[in-house]
């Protein structure tokens, strides 16, 4: 029987204190829900799921975002906490699932670099259930980078 993406994760957050989940979609929002219940802080990052609601916080929602993966700090009625990438670093599991694009705002091909992998602990697993090109070729092989296809 193959593994689901929760079973997967669940392996992974039995030791984990923090998951930073990059894309909280269907299935990001199913990993944060699985990861809550074993206890386990999420920190989320996620561009704006609806452009129309994006765009009615403002010109100064966008400056926030840098390159397309950085957060909105608001909260309040039904708005969520989304952090920079860069935030996620210190996360003991890292998980990304979102859709490979190449287009402005928020494009998502090579997001994960040599240089988010160095802000990373040594021992920080990252899942991809992604498509590889989110993930920069030159550390496509890195060994903390687990893909699931």
């Amino acid at each position: 029987m193959e593994k689901t993406a929760e079973d997967i994760l669940a392996e992974k957050l039995a030791m984990a204190k923090t998951i930073g989940l990059v894309g909280v979609g269907q299935l990001g929002t199913r990993l944060r829900e699985l990861a809550e219940k074993k206890g386990v802080k999420t920190l989320l990052c996620d561009p704006p799921r609806n452009l129309d609601e994006a765009t009615e916080l403002g010109e100064s929602f966008f400056n926030l975002w840098g390159n397309g993966m950085g957060g909105c700090e608001l909260t309040g009625a039904g708005l969520e906490t989304f952090l920079p990438l860069d935030s996620l670093a210190v996360a003991d599991v890292i998980s990304i699932q979102v859709p490979l694009t190449h287009e402005k705002p928020f494009p998502t091909a090579g997001m994960i670099t040599a240089e988010f992998l160095s802000k990373c602990r040594p021992n920080t697993c990252i899942i991809c259930f992604s498509s590889r090109e989110v993930i920069t070729e030159d550390v496509r092989g890195d060994s903390r980078i687990q893909y699931i296809e």
